[in-house]
């Protein structure tokens, strides 16, 4: 990218940075749709979708980024996030937040319907809610949701999520166009989370049916007309949907085999958007034509290896600290990466709260990593070392580990592929020793990395650490407004995960993208592509 080592910043509603007035309910106001299109002929987008299974379309099970796409495109939530990573009213038109900024009111847009017509009412916010935060949605399998991600501030979601009862507390209907949620404590980044794909409004009505979501009765700018699982799906138009229609007619994926090599696709005008794989940018830089079709964009996200600190060799700090230190992480974005990522010294990537993240103690330093490994109990005790098992989906990084700090240091590396689905099931259950993953935000703040994968209440808290004092600081952060008091804290959060070893940063991903010179209006945010409503063609 073009200038994609330099941060950028991105802003957050005046509501979730302002310290509310005593006395005073904070008021947002849904801003009147702002058409600036231009469409001209066919009004048909064609992409290519995932070549694997697209799963299912219920936004409760949405915990990965194609998941969350799709649900995107056929429901809506009360808040949703704009081009500038603003959280702004959605089906809500009117949010009011109590002085004490535990109690959101939400006032529902006037003449806002399902895809059948039926008015969308705050019984169906309460009963989406509900649902997205009860196992017995998976079968009593809670770690399969993603509801508890978006909706645990509320109160009665720890109850809910026991199974100890069907009701959310904290979740009140005023009339048929107001809902009430009332909250555990003040949460600054409410609103963001409540424009995430769980938290999406959907009709419980059909819900009971197992296969709903293959024709689901959505909330969002598109409608499913077709499906035709390893082949394509349709989406329609959803003329109704409020704050205004989506300019596109018709939205066309193709599937499974159908999708496969989407730059070919891309190149021959089978379809008008894609992903840029890293190895052909030089080649499309140096075509003016087709430079003139690439958007870059640095992405809030992570490359990682995580390790337990309970299982051994990694629970010792000593051994932490020396692969850390003997982790050559700025060759790996040089050579592996070819200078297209940017070497991840912390978890958080710059922009979030407007601010760079610096982070001290893992620079790396072999000499520095040799003595931390005399010092282990391993070295002390003259005790061999066990080998250090790292699981992933093509894990590549990891076997890069093996090959720089396991030959470096004398230690054993165990690399286990394993598949998507497998993979994901066993992070949920917390089980694996070590793993490499990538994390793109749910929402721009840095409580998406800190709390959703370290703390020890996270559902996402996938390695099982738990720091009592790194739990106290995000504590304190999640309650505190302002984001200048916020950002010290986090701070300070962050550099107590590093210096604890349990993660391994590798790199803050850019994302490529190509994009056909009739496809006009494409929002690419540093949370990816999240709604196609925007985009219309102009040929």
């Amino acid at each position: 990218m073009v200038a994609l080592l330099l941060p950028m910043a991105w802003s957050t509603t005046a509501a979730q940075d302002a310290t509310p007035v005593a006395d005073a309910w904070t008021v947002i106001e849904a801003e009147p749709p702002t058409l600036i299109g231009k469409p001209s002929g066919d009004q048909t987008l064609h992409l290519a979708g995932p070549v694997g299974d697209l799963g299912s379309l219920d936004p409760a099970f949405a915990r990965d980024l194609t998941a969350a796409f799709f649900a995107r495109q056929v429901f809506s939530g009360l808040t949703a996030f704009d081009a500038e990573m603003n959280a702004v009213p959605a089906l809500a038109e009117k949010i009011e937040i109590s002085p004490d900024g535990t109690v959101y009111r939400f006032t529902l847009r006037e003449g806002a319907t399902f895809h059948d017509g039926r008015a969308v009412t705050a019984d169906d916010v309460v009963a989406s809610f509900a649902r997205a935060l009860n196992p017995d949605t998976a079968g009593g399998d809670i770690t399969a949701l993603g509801g508890p991600t978006f909706l645990s501030d509320i109160v009665g979601s720890d109850e809910l999520m026991r199974g100890e009862t069907d009701v959310l507390s904290g979740a009140t209907v005023i009339d048929d166009r107001t809902v009430e949620l009332t909250l555990k404590a003040p949460r600054s980044t409410f609103l963001m989370k409540l424009a995430g794909a769980p938290a999406v409004i959907v009709d419980t009505t059909q819900t009971s049916d197992p296969d709903w979501w293959r024709t689901p009765n959505g909330t969002g700018p598109f409608w499913v007309t077709e499906w035709a699982p390893e082949d394509h799906l349709t989406m329609t138009k959803f003329e109704g949907y409020l704050p205004s229609p989506a300019y596109l007619d018709t939205v066309e994926f193709r599937l499974g085999p159908m999708a496969g090599n989407p730059f070919n696709l891309y190149q021959s005008n089978q379809i008008d958007m894609t992903d840029l794989p890293g190895s052909w940018l030089t080649r499309v830089q140096d075509d003016p034509e087709l430079a003139n079709q690439l958007l870059t964009a640095p992405m809030l996200s992570t490359s990682y290896i995580a390790f337990r600190d309970d299982v051994a060799p990694m629970d010792d700090p000593a051994v932490r600290k020396a692969v850390a230190l003997a982790f050559p992480r700025e060759q790996l974005a040089e050579v592996s990466y070819a200078g297209l990522a940017r070497p991840a010294y912390g978890l958080l990537p710059p922009g979030l709260l407007e601010r760079t993240w610096e982070v001290t103690g893992n620079e790396y330093d072999l000499e520095a990593a040799k003595a931390a490994l005399a010092s282990s109990t391993y070295a002390q005790s003259g005790e061999p070392i066990p080998p250090i098992q790292v699981f992933g989906a093509g894990p590549w990084v990891a076997e890069v580990l093996r090959e720089t700090v396991g030959e470096d240091l004398g230690l054993e590396f165990e690399v286990i592929d394993a598949d998507w689905p497998t993979l994901i099931d066993r992070l949920g259950k917390q089980d694996l020793p070590a793993f490499e993953l990538l994390w793109q935000a749910d929402y721009p703040d840095p409580e998406s990395f800190l709390w959703s994968l370290f703390g020890s209440d996270s559902p996402d808290n996938y390695s099982g650490y738990s720091n009592p004092e790194f739990d106290a600081l995000l504590e304190e952060a999640r309650n505190t407004l302002d984001p200048d008091a916020r950002a010290a804290i986090y701070d300070e959060a962050h550099q107590l995960l590093i210096d604890d070893g349990v993660v391994l940063t590798i790199v803050h991903d850019v994302r490529y993208s190509m994009h056909k010179p009739w496809v006009k209006g494409v929002e690419m945010t540093p949370l990816g592509l999240l709604d196609l409503s925007s985009i219309w063609i102009e040929r």
